[in-house]
């Protein structure tokens, strides 16, 4: 099964990471103060919805027929075993409803330098006009904490603070974090198109400096269906998925992973089916240093799992773990440069409600 997935993991910001962040943000500080004005300020998000859903009956799966204690991997002598029947798994966004998630990412890289991203991401359901089979999303960030560790310094920034937002860094991020979008889907969960909508201060955006807003609405999207399979399963069956991930608007590389339908599981109160893949990401992107070289990618470890909720026919919970090497070519004198990089990336679902 070939396939062409956008990448969740955040590469980018693992490449443009440096030394020099700190450095050049305090020195933005600086000229904040002596030579710009302040704005007004940002008016703060408004207060989001409780997050509490309404207790729902329990979904009743199938299982052996017949009395006695069921052993998992065993059928009693002379009873029957009611087959499972293999579904249709896949998340499935329902018109007239609000789906909001909690997105984390964690890396970490060799010297002891790291990078935690936390986003709330909000996405209201509605049809297409178009005809065509599929459903629009109208996404947007409602909330994002950042913490940066270089060179023995740490920075930070958490949108509803709103001493935050007046920081060179808070005026970088809430510049892209104003922006909505649009997303249009086909009826398998792919992207057909993404229209981004709201102003940007361009005077904000800090050089070199990772931004967060539509790009990573769209990539949480793409990676919600990372691991499900395009025909039905049960448990017990496994597929592969072979393709090519998208990182950002600067790249690909390429994936391959192994399947399997692991059975249900309970999670959070809700009755949810598991997922779990493993497999590889390797290939080669263009460096962000100004040279022409490329950098070349390869997983030492790759694998996750997903808790998938078939009453909401939506994720439940993922989580990923990846550990790679980012390998910078010999550049004159200089030899080959690795970076060793560990992620671990949580999605969970908050709830769904319908659309106020």
């Amino acid at each position: 099964m070939s396939s062409c997935f956008r990448f969740p993991i955040l590469l980018v910001v693992s490449a443009a990471l440096s030394a020099s962040i700190p450095d050049r943000l305090e020195a933005q500080q600086a000229d904040a103060e002596t030579a710009r004005p302040e704005p007004a300020p940002i008016p703060a998000i408004p207060d989001v919805p409780a997050m509490n859903e309404p207790r729902r009956p329990a979904v009743v799966f199938p299982g052996p027929a017949g009395p006695g204690v069921a052993i998992a991997g065993f059928a009693a002598p002379g009873v029957p075993v009611t087959p499972v029947k293999a579904e249709r798994v896949r998340p499935e966004f329902q018109p007239g409803h609000t789906y909001r998630f909690v997105v984390k990412t964690e890396l970490q890289f060799g010297g002891g330098e790291g990078f935690t991203m936390e986003q709330q991401a909000r996405y209201d359901a509605k049809v297409r006009v178009d005809g065509k089979p599929g459903i629009v999303l109208k996404a947007r960030t409602e909330r994002l904490d950042l913490i940066l560790v270089s060179r023995g310094r740490t920075l930070t920034y958490e949108s509803l603070k709103p001493e935050d937002q007046e920081t060179p860094l808070g005026r970088h991020l809430r510049a892209s974090m104003n922006r909505l979008v649009d997303l249009t889907l086909d009826e398998k969960g792919g992207i057909d198109g993404a229209v981004a909508t709201g102003n940007v201060d361009e005077t904000d955006l800090l050089p070199e400096v990772p931004e967060f807003g539509p790009e990573e609405l769209e990539q949480l999207i793409a990676g919600l269906f990372l691991g499900f399979s395009e025909k039905r399963v049960a448990p017990g069956d496994g597929w592969s998925l072979q393709g090519v991930r998208q990182v950002g608007e600067i790249g690909s590389l390429n994936v391959d992973l192994s399947c399997r339908h692991a059975g249900t599981v309970s999670f959070e109160g809700q009755n949810c089916l598991s997922l779990e893949y493993a497999g590889t990401l390797a290939g080669s992107l263009p460096d962000v240093a100004p040279t022409t070289t490329t950098v070349e990618v390869q997983t030492t470890n790759l694998r996750g799992r997903v808790y998938f909720d078939p009453l909401d026919k939506m994720v439940r919970y993922t989580e990923q773990n990846l550990d790679l090497w980012i390998t910078r070519p010999a550049v004159g004198t200089d030899p080959p440069v690795q970076t060793p990089v560990r992620q671990l990336s949580t999605l969970r679902l908050l709830h769904v409600v319908p659309t106020a």
